[in-house]
């Protein structure tokens, strides 16, 4: 796939953006319990997060889809022919993410039917499932209010500044996907939670991408090429404010559904 730059892994310190998510899924309470087989820390993750994972698939529907996308900064930076051809091209490879990552978990799926169950298989629909085998009604669910630093989390999908939605929102969103899913995705204290001794959302956050650019190297490449700076600090601070928001709102989280499951135990 052709990006608008095939120097980013030189441009940014994309280590040192990994490392930080791990460092905050680290010293993470909520998610280190999860890890540990903590059934009341599971479910406080699954529901006091379901706001923000079922808004952000819509803002990504809404505003990152290249159709929706401002061309004319694009256009006068890179020339209409490349920025064409990379919209193109980061549509095409998204679905084939998408594609690759569902068939790593379900092998057995064939493309026709991947396609006609497109929606079933989206990132949100993994998190309804992993939480129905969690033992969480589907009304219960979706009757979740935000704690407040979940709706911040929803809210920065709506920032109009481009570079911020993209490294702010989508970026730390993706490097904190990925670092949950390897620590999750095959931890047996938390897999042996779910009723299929499995959680599908972490998986397909840990299967290989066989050559293609990850979300994260998407991501961050929009960011880079609606960036006007010609540095990738900004970029990397905001992509780490984004970080540090997820680590916060996780904490609030716990506290919040620490009451909320303890009370309704009484």
């Amino acid at each position: 796939m052709s990006l608008f730059h095939d120097d980013n892994h030189e441009y940014f310190n994309m280590e040192r953006l990994e490392e930080a998510a791990r460092d905050a899924m680290a010293n993470c309470s909520l998610i280190q319990r999860c890890r540990e087989g903590d059934r009341s820390a599971a479910i406080a993750h699954m529901r006091g997060f379901w706001p923000f994972t079922r808004d952000f698939e819509k803002a990504i529907d809404r505003r990152a889809n290249s159709s929706n996308l401002p061309r004319e900064p694009l256009y006068a930076k890179f020339g209409r022919n490349k920025t064409r051809e990379t919209l193109l091209g980061s549509a095409k490879s998204i679905r084939n993410l998408l594609d690759s990552e569902i068939a790593g978990v379900f092998e057995e799926a064939r493309a026709s039917l991947i396609e006609m169950q497109k929606d079933e298989y989206r990132h949100s629909k993994h998190w309804e499932a992993d939480a129905r085998n969690l033992g969480i009604s589907y009304e219960v669910l979706q009757s979740e209010p935000a704690t407040p630093l979940i709706q911040r989390l929803i809210d920065e999908t709506g920032n109009g500044d481009l570079v911020e939605f993209f490294a702010r929102s989508l970026a730390s969103t993706e490097f904190i996907a990925e670092t949950a899913g390897e620590t999750l995705a095959h931890a047996p204290a938390y897999t042996q939670l779910f009723a299929r001794k499995r959680s599908i959302w972490m998986e397909v956050h840990t299967v290989p991408h066989d050559g293609e650019p990850s979300h994260e190297e998407i991501v961050m490449d929009f960011a880079r090429a609606y960036d006007d700076s010609g540095s990738p600090e900004r970029i990397e601070k905001l992509v780490l404010q984004g970080i540090a928001m997820f680590a916060a709102a996780a904490d609030e989280v716990e506290a919040h559904y620490n009451h909320v499951l303890a009370v309704a135990a009484e």
